[in-house]
């Protein structure tokens, strides 16, 4: 049974507020921040399988793909936008054995753009670590949003507009 309360749970709830209590903290410098983040990645990382497979937001920016692809993904996404992915607040996250989810309210920006919707992330685990991982959003919104962020026409495939320059 899915609960707030399981190790999986306990561990996204660490995932998505531990970046976000970092990123928000006011009493910190910007290099502190970035120091931390990273830590705090390094951590998170640890629960996710090296065969890790993400499947992306968007329709016509919809990809999957392995480890490598998540980073080249993460850098290009977050260097399309002035704030790439910012959770505002959870509604809900509950997870067991197998699988997990996150349900709230996510905030991108880039310039006088900012584009607040309700998403979730679905996860999969196995053997206690994080297997794969579904972004779920408006994916036409998604698209048009990293799309227009892009300085170049793109007309490849979305694995191809993902890794481009990363």
């Amino acid at each position: 049974m899915l609960s707030d309360t399981h190790p999986n749970a306990v561990w996204l709830a660490d995932l998505y507020r531990g970046g976000a209590a970092i990123s928000a903290d006011p009493g910190l410098s910007e290099d502190e921040k970035i120091q931390r983040l990273h830590q705090h990645t390094v951590e998170v990382m640890e629960k996710m399988s090296p065969d890790m497979v993400i499947h992306t937001g968007g329709v016509r920016l919809a990809a999957t793909g392995g480890m490598d692809f998540m980073r080249r993904y993460m850098k290009r996404r977050a260097g399309l936008a002035d704030a790439s992915v910012e959770p505002v607040q959870f509604d809900q996250i509950l997870a067991d054995d197998h699988y997990g989810v996150v349900h709230g309210t996510f905030r991108t920006s880039r310039g006088d753009w900012t584009w607040t919707r309700v998403g979730m992330g679905a996860w999969r685990f196995k053997d206690g670590l994080a297997v794969e991982h579904w972004e779920l959003s408006d994916g036409p919104t998604w698209d048009e949003f990293f799309l227009a962020g892009d300085p170049e026409p793109f007309t490849g495939s979305a694995q191809e507009f993902w890794t481009r320059g990363v």
